[in-house]
């Protein structure tokens, strides 16, 4: 039996609605997709959300006192808990001090270790604490600080959703303990502000501020860091750091010039 013309109708009706739904709904599951990946980006990159992963990252710089350092950073974290991660470095580092009767000098760093615990966690913030280890392992002179020194931190992750935004204030405070006592002692407190900002298509910037107070020098000095980054799949990401120093001479925290390439990679 042929279909009506009647029932014919209906059916191209019932098309045309269709349609329509799948075509309002479209705009809404885009949405909902861009909404998820600037979410699931924003877990990746906040340091309070804890997650094992590993970085490599290379940063050439000119310290005050002259010259260049090239300094080759593993770093690797291990995320026992949500709540619970340790932190190893272990730079390899080249030294030209560019200077008559200063040979280059080549090899281990100082072995940096640091354990953070996140003590509280709500929709739009958390409290970190933690505890930095840097032990005098390294191979020559002017690769290190001639020290062990270790001391605590604390910082809180503030993110602002309107502004695509995550806000890191943070203190530490290092102090040595042993040594080479013909080195100048490790002993200063550093403030930090790193605003980290989400752009689309897994794109990031960020924005980092520290302050040095010397208290064996009695000074002050400051850096200032730019990165910009991207993920390129959910496990990798790519970024590249610049910095200068803003004020402060002959510490060494702060350098004349640096610039940074990294890569890291989540587990997760």
């Amino acid at each position: 039996m042929k279909p009506s013309a009647h029932s014919g109708r209906r059916s191209e009706l019932l098309a045309c609605r269709l349609a329509l739904a799948l075509c309002a709904c479209s705009p809404v599951f885009a949405a909902e997709s861009a909404a998820v990946t600037a979410a699931h980006i924003a877990k990746k990159l906040d340091p309070s959300d804890f997650r094992s992963r590993f970085e490599l990252r290379n940063r050439l710089q000119e310290p005050q006192t002259g010259g260049l350092r090239n300094t080759l950073v593993p770093r690797m974290e291990f995320a026992f808990s949500k709540r619970l991660v340790m932190r190893i470095e272990t730079p390899v580092m080249v030294y030209d001090a560019d200077r008559p009767g200063f040979a280059t000098q080549s090899g281990m760093g100082d072995l940096l270790v640091r354990a953070n615990v996140r003590l509280f966690r709500t929709a739009h913030t958390a409290l970190v604490a933690g505890y930095e280890f840097s032990f005098n392992t390294a191979s020559e002179k002017f690769l290190g600080t001639g020290h062990h020194a270790g001391g605590p931190l604390i910082f809180i992750s503030i993110d602002e959703p309107r502004l695509h935004t995550t806000f890191f204030p943070l203190v530490q405070h290092m102090q040595s303990f042993a040594g080479d006592p013909s080195r100048k002692e490790v002993n200063y407190t550093m403030t930090r502000m790193f605003a980290l900002t989400r752009w689309p298509d897994r794109f990031y910037s960020a924005t980092e501020l520290s302050i040095y107070f010397d208290h064996v020098r009695n000074k002050e000095g400051a850096t200032l860091e730019l990165e910009g980054g991207r993920f390129i799949n959910s496990h990798v990401a790519l970024w590249a750091r610049p910095g200068f120093g803003n004020w402060g001479d002959n510490l060494p925290q702060v350098y004349n010039w640096n610039i940074e390439f990294g890569m890291r990679y989540l587990f997760d």
